[in-house]
């Protein structure tokens, strides 16, 4: 006699989300001086290295969703970000999680007996400054993408669609300060993946 199972259903909260706005950076020197006169602080300087993988049984292109292991510098995390929503910026949920030291090898063997499969490795330098006194949260990075070229990213992270608005004029107004105008809408995976083809 087949034995019935019951699933545990948990709840999928849209929160925290994080909301970013991406721009091609014509000339980081000038970038840099606006960022220090508006009172930036640069946090740290990291390399990175994110790991996508493709789902066995969903189509992640149709479905907007991402999953990766991403590498900062020694650490590992994994990170799921889930279909973006609409908005001013990218908005989208994300759940990012850090990995326990040298496991990272162990996790890509568990996704690939799951079935995921890897879809390409984005490299790149980011540069992290701190615009907190200027919104809560607020951070812009300067990243050095193998292969794409320089972008700016202007983001902060909400737990609540209270602070939405707030948090996408702030990113608004810091990218007008500071001069980012060309606002790329594609991630850096899928301009990697273009320029494969």
């Amino acid at each position: 006699m087949a034995s019935s199972q019951t699933q545990t259903q948990y709840p999928m909260t849209q929160y925290p989300m994080e909301i970013e706005g991406k721009y091609r950076v014509e000339d980081s020197i000038e970038l840099l001086a606006q960022l220090e006169k508006l009172g930036a602080k640069e946090l740290e300087l990291e390399s990175q290295e994110d790991h996508y993988l493709r789902h066995p049984a969903r189509d992640f292109r149709i479905t907007d969703e991402a999953l990766r292991m991403r590498r900062v510098n020694d650490q590992w995390h994994i990170t799921y970000k889930g279909p973006r929503q609409e908005g001013l910026f990218k908005t989208r949920p994300e759940i990012e999680l850090p990995l326990a030291d040298r496991s990272e090898v162990g996790w890509l063997r568990i996704w690939e007996n799951l079935g995921f499969e890897p879809v390409a490795v984005v490299r790149k330098t980011r540069r992290v400054f701190s615009l907190e006194h200027f919104h809560p949260g607020l951070k812009v990075t300067l990243d050095d993408v193998c292969d794409l070229g320089i972008f700016a990213e202007v983001e902060c992270v909400v737990d609540s669609p209270e602070e939405l608005a707030r948090a996408e004029q702030a990113i608004a107004s810091a990218a007008n300060f500071v001069g980012l105008h060309h606002v790329e809408k594609r991630s850096y995976l899928s301009m990697l993946l273009e320029q494969q083809k």
